[in-house]
Order: C-alpha cells, then structure tokens, then sequence
C-alpha cells in the first residue's frame, strides 16, 4: 500500500499516476472535493482516461497538520510519500508556510513512526541545500548557511531535520531536492505560469542560472528509491543547468512565440520588486515580485543531480525534450479553450 500526500500538486499528481498506472495500491490524503478536481486537470495532461485513475484511488480525508486526522488514514506498514508543502516567497504567508512545511512534517514523521511504515519519502527543494563555493555546483555535501534564506527555504531545511529526527528514532527514510520542477499544469501558477508569460509577450530576462528536471523524472526517481535498500539518504535530482535567458528562448520554440530579448539589470528588478510591494499595500493585492524572486532572478546557481545515478539504474529527460513536450501541452490546451 502506498500513501501519497500532496496529490493535488504537479509532483503528487504524477506519482500518483505513475503508482496506479504499475497496478499498486494508492491511498491519498485530501482536505476536499477541490482537490480530486485538481489532480484530474492535471493528470489530463497524461492520459485520456482520467475517470479510470481517479476511481483506482482510495481517496481519504485529513490534514497534515492535524496529527488525529493523519491517525484515522494512515495505513499500517505503508510506503509513504510526502508531496505536500506551501510553496510561497511572500513574507504575509510566512506563518502558514511554517505550519504546513514544518509541523506538516513533523506529523507525517510521528505517525510513519507510531504505523511502523515500510519507508518515508519526503519531497523537500533545493531551497534547502547550502549555497554555491568557489564556482562548485551544489551537490548533498555542501554546507547549509542560514543567511539569505527565504521563509519557504527555511521551512524546508527544518522539515528536513524533522525527517533526520524520525530516522534517529528508527524510521526507514530519503530525501528528495528537486531541481525547479518543469510539468504541464495550472498556467497560472508555478513553473507552467512560466509559459503563460512567454506566451503573453514577455520581453525581460535576467542573467542568473538554475537547474531543472521534468516531473516524470522526480516520480520515477522517488519510486526507484522507495523499491530500492538504499535508506536515510538524500538525493538532489536535477537534470541540467540553464541560464533564465536560454530557458525563456526554449519555451518560447516550443510555442512559437518571440523570446524575451531585453537584459534586467539588478537594478531593475530591485526597482520592481520595490513598485509591487508598493502596490500591493496600496491595492491590498498578492505580491508578484518579492525580494527573494529578485535576488535568485540574478544569482547563479547551480546543482548537481549525480549521486543518484551513482546508486541506481537512473538517467534524466533533457530539459529540452521536457519543455517540447509541455508547449504542446500548452497550445493543445490553450487551443481547447478558446
């Protein structure tokens, strides 16, 4: 049996799939009937049969920072899979991203403890991996240094000691760092927004680098894990490093669109970043540009996602073939809605 949390996510909503799709047992944890919707708008995009899926699925409810709750669902002896998280760089949503990121995790660790679970999986970023030194890539050994560090990144080192803790008291675990995490879904939000701004027009770039990986990538590495001896180990997973400026020009040839073609200066964007908060007290709205998307925007980061490779049968999608794939995802859907 495998109990999945976070199902509605891109990551949760994949694994999920790929669990069901390879006849296993799947139990899921879920606050409400909105969050079935999502997982069927985003498993669409994999398959034509989403009603089969979805009635496979033991769907529970409950919620992670409720530990009672967790108590009546979890199932004894199960692989766990821990996808949910707040994912947010706004200071307002600092104290709910503790909550979900932090004491969430703590849940999970203490009930996988007390239903003797077979082997946790815990979903964490590479938000909460240390920062680059001397030109290196950063790999699972670089040193962690608290300063400069979102609330979202502090959320998920400290979820990541609550996992440590659980193994110090005998829980079979791993960790997974995922790369920023490319995958076809609500193109409003998170890395499918991306293609929305290209598509829309976007004209501005910024010379910093990141690492990526596709979604189908993160889930067959979690399972591999999960199947495999290997235990209490962490894994980042990312499959190449791109300047934002050759990122921005592969979206932009997978849709057919121009490319940005203007350089942000630091400059700039701290200029933005400083108008939005403006206008976000002013017009008590969400803030789109924050300190933190200003300061990544120009640092020039990368990481290394070999050690997996090292340890089981594992190779990546380039990121070239993933991007091609969620523009035609992209366009089939935007085209669908017209």
């Amino acid at each position: 049996m495998n109990f999945v949390t976070g199902g509605s996510g891109i990551v949760g909503a994949r694994l999920i799939f790929d669990l069901i799709s390879d006849n296993q047992d799947v139990t899921a944890l879920i606050r409400g009937e909105k969050s079935i919707e999502k997982f069927k708008e985003l498993i669409s995009f994999y398959t034509g049969n989403v009603d089969n899926i979805v009635n496979r699925v033991k769907w529970v409810y409950g919620d992670i920072t409720n530990l009672e709750s967790l108590n009546n669902v979890v199932p004894f002896k199960a692989k766990v899979y821990h996808c949910a998280a707040k994912i947010s760089f706004n200071k307002a949503d600092s104290q709910l991203i503790e909550e979900t990121n932090i004491t969430g995790t703590a849940n999970i660790v203490n009930i996988c403890i007390e239903k003797k679970v077979q082997k946790l999986c815990h979903v964490s970023s590479i938000g909460a991996l240390g920062n680059k030194l001397n030109g290196h890539c950063i790999d699972e050994d670089t040193p962690w240094i608290y300063t400069q560090k979102s609330s979202y990144s502090l959320s998920k080192y400290y979820s990541e000691m609550e996992v440590w803790r659980g193994i110090a008291e005998g829980l079979d675990a791993i960790i997974v760092n995922p790369a920023i995490i490319l995958a076809a879904g609500d193109w409003n939000t998170g890395s499918p927004q991306l293609f929305s701004l290209v598509a829309n027009g976007l004209k501005y770039y910024t010379e910093g680098t990141t690492s990526y990986i596709d979604v189908r990538d993160v889930t067959a590495a979690m399972i591999f894990l999960m199947n495999s001896n290997i235990i209490n180990e962490r894994f980042i997973l990312a499959a190449e490093t791109l300047s934002y400026k050759q990122f921005f020009e592969k979206i932009a040839l997978s849709i057919n669109v121009k490319a940005p073609y203007v350089k942000a200066s630091k400059f700039i964007t701290g200029l933005a970043y400083r108008l939005d908060a403006a206008g976000s007290f002013i017009l008590n709205k969400q803030r789109k540009i924050t300190y933190h998307t200003h300061r990544i925007s120009h640092s020039r980061d990368c990481y290394s996602g070999e050690k997996i490779k090292n340890h089981i049968n594992f190779s990546y999608t380039p990121v070239q073939q993933t991007i091609d794939f969620i523009g035609l995802c992209f366009l089939k859907d935007k085209g669908e809605k017209q």
